[in-house]
């Protein structure tokens, strides 16, 4: 199964072969298509990369290892415990490792069969280490989703919400809000302090936070409220795949856009160059050829100013066919990408 980034490759592929062929702004709206994908690394995986952050003793690590189903981070009430980020990710998902190792996290554990997802163990945000808010700054424009934990006994804590939450609320589509250790609360006191951080956090200045309560890590007990919290990122990963698909759609609209400026599919191979081969040396009739073929641009001026050279002809030909078969394989890989049969790409 073939990835984005084959299709990007195939797509710069397509944008180099095609200077002197398309126009300019195909060429150009390609190039940009190539970019804005390339700057959205998480794009190019099948997994969602999710940050755990919050302050310490809220339990991020014991999240991890709920979700894993095995002691993957330690856990401490020690201030601070998570001095430097972790990442749990898929083996066989080269996208995210990649992408993690441009963050400089260095420890990574590696799990396969797992669920599809990659999980940040950020550093603890209240700690006066000034890195770990700059690692989490930088963090969160790469992410698909923050679970921000918060903690019954500190859930209130100004250095969270006014020196950091309140500066980040632009982020608010990829965050989730969950209250840990409920398990020390009664359900009355835990509706209270739920209800009490929506309001803090609309304080901050988000417009609709939810707050799921769960207990990763209660005592003698199985954890609580994290397969809800899972299911929300899996709602996650479904909105990432539909995103991905118009990506996918963008990438070969793109290709086939440099297609049209020079008409690839028009007629068999052999045939029209033929008929173009046959009519060199009588531009009238070169016109006509070329009219029937519905070939226009820059392969076009380039055939009428060469008509007297079969040889450059032939090489601006050349190089029309091997655009066609750019164009060609890059149907097939955004086919295999979208999971759909691509008209005209068996």
């Amino acid at each position: 199964m073939p990835d984005l980034t084959e299709a990007l490759d195939l797509l710069d592929l397509a944008i180099a072969s095609s200077e002197g062929l398309a126009s300019a702004a195909s060429r150009e709206g390609a190039a940009e298509v190539a970019a804005a994908t390339r700057r959205r690394q998480d794009f190019f995986s099948e997994s969602i990369v999710v940050a755990i952050a919050g302050g310490t003793g809220s339990g991020k690590s014991s999240l991890l290892n709920a979700i894993a189903g095995e002691n993957i981070s330690e856990t401490s009430e020690l201030r601070p415990h998570t001095n430097a980020p972790l990442a749990w990710v898929p083996a066989a998902d080269r996208a995210i490792v990649a992408m993690v190792a441009s963050l400089d996290i260095e420890e990574v554990v590696l799990h396969d069969g797992g669920p599809a997802l990659a999980i940040v163990d950020l550093p603890d945000l209240d700690s006066v280490d000034d890195r770990h808010r700059t690692l989490v700054e930088s963090v969160l424009p790469v992410v698909d989703a923050v679970v921000w934990m918060f903690d019954p006994i500190k859930y209130h804590d100004p250095s969270i919400h006014d020196d950091f939450l309140a500066d980040v609320t632009e982020y608010e589509p990829v965050f989730t809000f969950v209250l840990n250790k409920i398990d020390r609360l009664d359900e009355a006191e835990t509706e209270a302090v739920v209800t009490h951080l929506g309001v803090i956090l609309a304080m901050d200045g988000f417009r609709d936070p939810n707050v799921l309560p769960i207990a990763a890590n209660p005592p003698g007990k199985a954890p609580i409220g994290v397969e809800s919290l899972v299911a929300t990122l899996n709602d996650t990963l479904i909105a990432k795949r539909a995103d991905r698909a118009k990506v996918v759609r963008d990438i070969l609209h793109a290709g086939r856009q440099l297609a049209a400026d020079t008409n690839v599919w028009a007629g068999t191979t052999d045939d029209a160059y033929d008929r173009i081969r046959g009519s060199l040396g009588d531009l009238d009739e070169l016109h006509e050829v070329l009219d029937a073929l519905s070939l226009e641009g820059p392969l076009r001026a380039d055939i009428v100013a060469a008509s007297e050279d079969a040889a450059r002809v032939d090489q601006a030909l050349l190089r029309r066919a091997e655009l066609a078969a750019i164009i060609a394989a890059l149907g097939v890989v955004c086919a295999d990408l979208a999971h759909v049969e691509i008209e005209g790409v068996s």
